[in-house]
């Protein structure tokens, strides 16, 4: 079962590869693939994903009136 920091670790790799290969070649071609990673690595630090499923069912449920909250 893979988890939360194995991913983590894993997309910290790609990153620094990324990182890497957009120092070495001059015209930047890798710029995109380092900001969606880096987008991707940050979000799970801190959660944002969980963060936004329980917001969401708070306010889906709020609307419908089941749970109070």
């Amino acid at each position: 079962m893979i988890n939360k920091d194995q991913v983590r670790i894993t997309l910290q790799i790609i990153v620094a590869v990324l990182l890497g290969l957009e120092v070495s070649i001059p015209p930047n071609p890798y710029k995109m693939p380092l900001i969606v990673m880096l987008v991707i690595l940050i979000c799970l630090k801190y959660d944002i994903p969980n963060k936004i499923n329980v917001k969401l069912l708070k306010c889906f449920f709020k609307w419908k009136g089941g749970i109070d909250g």
